[in-house]
């Protein structure tokens, strides 16, 4: 078997920052992604309250019956479970999405990419396969309870049983795909063979005479208080405004304030024409409905110029009704 090992140092781990940090790094990811992955992948799950496939009760192999949304009714093959969504990707069931060059899988020649789209565990339920003088049938599970731990020499590892809940019906977890071995992969009996001994508090690996070496007793970071120079670092002074800054503000404020009106009716109608023109010519349904989600999109900079029309439109009455127009 073959095993790639990440280092986990090296990569952001969003669940490790602050809530107040993680809502605004996840509004920056999305404020840069496409309008139409927007709302495409559920809200994630506090690390807390994460749940492993087989104490979802479902992995990949696996069969599944829909019960709510426009795919329900359908039965399809698992292909992964995600933890941190609590969802499921079924095969067959995906959303089309425009997907940029340079994120191209190998073999793909098309903008448009099928995205398997996620469906909440809430609203899949595990069906069993069961075969009985030749004829298959099938019984969709309504909850799936799990029973005594058992080593599965499929897995390596010990997996609880599943069974159908308010009935005894063992439903027996799918194979796992086989790993294609390689020229750099390792045989089983290495991988599995023991090389090291679990160590306890009582008992430390590290000799006495080290301890100091690595761990410096007299460190100026175990200290509770802080020296006058280390809250000076933290606490910087305010930098005075320099003169040139003053003359620039002096100058802002005797600016007059800026004033937009709205757009005439006939450069509505021909701004109108120009687009219906141009959409008549698009025949990909992908790209009219991306344009479509893209139409939608509040952008900040123009909601501040239909605020400012507003603002014009007000101060415009107030002078007419104080002239007596």
């Amino acid at each position: 078997m073959s095993w790639v090992v990440s280092r986990s140092r090296f990569k952001r781990d969003i669940n490790k920052l602050p809530s107040h940090f993680k809502q605004q790094w996840l509004k920056q990811q999305e404020a840069t992604s496409l309008p139409t992955f927007k709302g495409f992948f559920p809200e994630k799950l506090p690390r807390s309250q994460q749940k492993t496939r087989f104490e979802a009760g479902i992995t990949e192999g696996d069969l599944a019956y829909v019960t709510e949304g426009k795919h329900k009714g359908k039965i399809a093959e698992v292909l992964a479970y995600s933890p941190e969504f609590d969802a499921v990707s079924l095969s067959n069931i995906s959303t089309k999405k425009l997907l940029p060059k340079p994120f191209w899988p190998e073999g793909q020649t098309s903008y448009v990419y099928d995205f398997p789209d996620y469906i909440p565990r809430s609203k899949v339920r595990v069906v069993g396969k069961n075969k009985e003088d030749g004829k298959i049938s099938y019984m969709v599970a309504e909850e799936v309870v799990m029973g005594k731990p058992y080593y599965d020499d499929r897995y390596k590892k010990w997996i609880p049983e599943r069974y159908i809940k308010h009935h005894d019906y063992l439903l027996p977890w799918p194979t796992p795909a086989k790993i294609n071995e390689g020229e750099l992969s390792t045989p089983e009996n290495i991988a599995t063979e023991r090389t090291f001994e679990f160590t306890t508090i009582g008992k430390s690996s590290i000799p006495i005479e080290l301890v100091n070496q690595l761990r410096n007793p007299y460190s100026r970071y175990k200290k509770r208080e802080l020296n006058g120079l280390q809250v000076a670092k933290l606490n910087g002074p305010e930098m005075p405004l320099t003169i040139e800054q003053k003359i620039w503000l002096a100058k802002q404020a005797e600016k007059p304030k800026k004033k937009l009106y709205p757009l005439s009716e006939e450069v509505k109608e021909f701004i109108g024409s120009r687009m219906a023109e141009h959409m008549n010519k698009i025949e990909s349904p992908e790209l009219r409905h991306h344009l479509e989600v893209l139409s939608k999109v509040k952008i900040p900079d123009f909601e501040k110029t239909l605020k400012i029309i507003e603002e014009t439109k007000k101060e415009e009455s107030a002078l007419g009704e104080e002239s007596g127009v």
